[in-house]
């Protein structure tokens, strides 16, 4: 659609002089649907009007004029906007995430910028920032590159739709640098299985009787926590041998107001939904601890939604109530320790399955499967992660090669 521009003459009562004003047609408002202007004035002469105009009209033509910021928009006004009124087809789990990036580090350090005025460099400083600042992240040392990586996706996502609405022409996330040579810390870490055996060992030992089964699905299953903590008895199959994933627990979500709650939603993607056949050992730890429940309580306790989820508090003010995030990792370092262990996070214990599963020749398609990935590229990371993998494809390329020098000399 060709924009039409207007020139019109003006008078200036106390200057005595005359100025020119444009209006340049810019389609149609889809929700006033009205006709959208540009409108500029104070040129001194005619020629002065007229050449904006034809700058502004080529601009629109090629779909590269991008509106003035009208409202001035500062990042953290958007930011307010985009994650409350656009972002609202994505699971909680992710606006939790998203909120978090904002509140605690997108607002503090660049909410002030005008949203058309940052720039790459300003964007390329703010990530710096965020890994060398001390005081930041678990070493005090400044935030891990994933979690730096995970701030710059929230922004990323907040910019896009600012293009799309006009606000700038480019998205200052593009082309940002990140640290190539990754510390020890950001390398896949995990058990060997003798060290996965004796955590299992010492987790026996607990107090409360579900810590062995809930690790041991951890390390033979290779759920994620918030699966394993969102997993409930209609879930398990003991006649077909089956354990079967529908949801994950949004331990983020229940605290504060949401304190005492329990969140679920569906699994972290569609790839997540999975149905799992058992180990022999999860099997029988889990009939085991249905009857333990059982004779605990004299049945199996249930929220006040009638759902009995399986990991529950066996003791203390909380005892029937299933148990939460902060709970799991007290227990993970508590074992740990006492195990005289190194250590490693719960969700390493899911990479000690994947290490597993690798080490027993397992393909990378099954392994992603089993870990419930979209897509085989996030299960690639374990590609390179046993030698004995290597050692025994090159062993059938031997003997093949020898089948065939022998096939061929006869």
């Amino acid at each position: 659609m060709m924009s039409v521009a207007s020139i019109k003459k003006y008078y200036l009562k106390k200057s005595k002089e005359y100025r020119y004003e444009v209006y340049i047609s810019n389609g149609i408002n889809p929700g006033t649907k009205l006709q959208k202007k540009i409108h500029k004035k104070g040129f001194k002469s005619h020629e002065e009007a007229e050449k904006f105009a034809k700058i502004v009209e080529g601009q629109i033509a090629s779909e590269e004029y991008i509106q003035n910021n009208p409202k001035k928009l500062t990042i953290e006004k958007f930011m307010d906007d985009w994650i409350n009124n656009y972002k609202m087809n994505v699971k909680e789990g992710t606006r939790i995430v998203h909120r978090a990036n904002i509140k605690m580090y997108i607002n503090p350090y660049i909410g002030k910028y005008k949203l058309d005025k940052y720039t790459r460099a300003d964007h390329q400083r703010f990530i710096n920032q965020l890994l060398t600042k001390k005081g930041l992240g678990r070493t005090k040392e400044g935030l891990s590159v994933t979690t730096a990586k995970s701030i710059n996706a929230t922004l990323s996502n907040a910019f896009k739709k600012a293009i799309q609405l006009g606000y700038i022409k480019n998205n200052p996330t593009s082309f940002v640098e990140f640290p190539r040579n990754l510390s020890d810390k950001n390398k896949v870490k995990y058990y060997t299985f003798d060290q996965s055996e004796l955590f299992l060992e010492f987790a026996k030992k607990e107090k409360s009787f579900i810590w062995y089964p809930f690790f041991l699905i951890i390390f033979d299953q290779g759920l994620r926590k918030s699966e394993a903590l969102g997993l409930q008895w209609a879930d398990i199959d003991f006649s077909q041998n089956t354990l079967n994933i529908n949801r994950e627990r949004l331990g983020a979500a229940e605290k504060g107001p949401n304190k005492g709650l329990i969140i679920t939603d569906d699994t972290k993607t569609p790839s997540g939904t999975r149905s799992l056949p058992m180990t022999k050992r999860v099997k029988k730890a889990l009939l085991t601890l249905r009857n333990q429940v059982i004779k605990e309580f004299g049945f199996l306790p249930e929220t006040d939604d009638h759902e009995a989820f399986i990991f529950i508090n066996t003791y203390g003010k909380n005892k029937g109530i299933p148990i939460r995030d902060r709970t799991v990792n007290g227990a993970s370092h508590r074992i740990e320790k006492r195990a005289n262990l190194p250590h490693i996070t719960v969700h390493d214990g899911r990479h000690t399955f994947a290490a597993r599963t690798r080490q027993a020749g397992i393909p990378l398609e099954d392994i992603k499967d089993f870990l419930g990935h979209k897509d085989v590229s996030t299960t690639q990371v374990y590609a390179h992660i046993s030698p004995e993998v290597k050692k025994r494809s090159m062993n059938q390329l031997e003997n093949y090669i020898e089948e065939q020098i022998k096939k061929h000399s006869n």
